[in-house]
């Protein structure tokens, strides 16, 4: 007699049945909320990841998006859009749709307000690191030294200016875009542990 033609039959009462049936169960309920958990968890870095990089976008292009915006003719008066529906319309580009510089800096309307809220923001963000230590305080004039006054500085200079490394002015970096990306962006640029 071949092995294939060998079967053997099992009897199982109801309730191994149902133990088996709810063993089964469980165990893929588990593996299904094991696997939103981290499809939500990458899906919260990804969100982070596009804000911190868009915080950094607006940064950079700061001085570029302001000259834009002051020889724009069409004037922020005439904006039929919020504040909110304009940064809104900001957090969900995503890099394919684009470059996301180039796509602010093509709309006046948005170019206006979006340097109105940045300009609030940084203000916030000064009132805030100048009622912290001395190591806010120099965050806030590293940013405002690097990306916003009219002729930029480089880490190496800003380094030298305030007596730290370059390594700290880039920490300094770090941790300012963080906040300010947290100030940009609401209560969804914070990032929760």
């Amino acid at each position: 007699m071949d092995m294939k033609d060998h079967v053997e039959f099992v009897a199982l009462t109801k309730e191994e049945v149902e133990q088996m049936i709810a063993k089964a169960a469980l165990a893929g309920a588990s593996v299904a909320a094991e696997t939103l958990e981290k499809a939500h968890q990458k899906e919260q870095k990804e969100l982070k990841d596009r804000r911190l990089h868009n915080t950094r976008l607006l940064l950079r292009n700061y001085r570029m998006l302001r000259e834009s915006c002051s020889k724009a003719i069409y004037q922020k008066e005439h904006s039929e859009k919020s504040t909110e529906e304009v940064i809104e319309d900001l957090m969900s580009m995503r890099a394919s749709d684009g470059v996301i510089v180039n796509s602010i800096k093509e709309s006046a309307e948005r170019t206006g307000i979006i340097i109105s809220h940045v300009d609030r923001m940084l203000d916030v963000f000064r009132m805030y690191c100048g009622k912290c230590g001395e190591k806010e305080k120099r965050q806030y004039k590293v940013i405002k030294s690097m990306y916003i006054t009219k002729e930029g500085s480089s880490a190496a200079e800003l380094a030298k200016k305030f007596g730290v490394s370059k390594v700290t002015i880039y920490d300094d970096i770090k941790t300012a875009e963080e906040r300010l990306s947290a100030l940009f962006f609401g209560i969804n640029g914070l990032r929760f542990y």
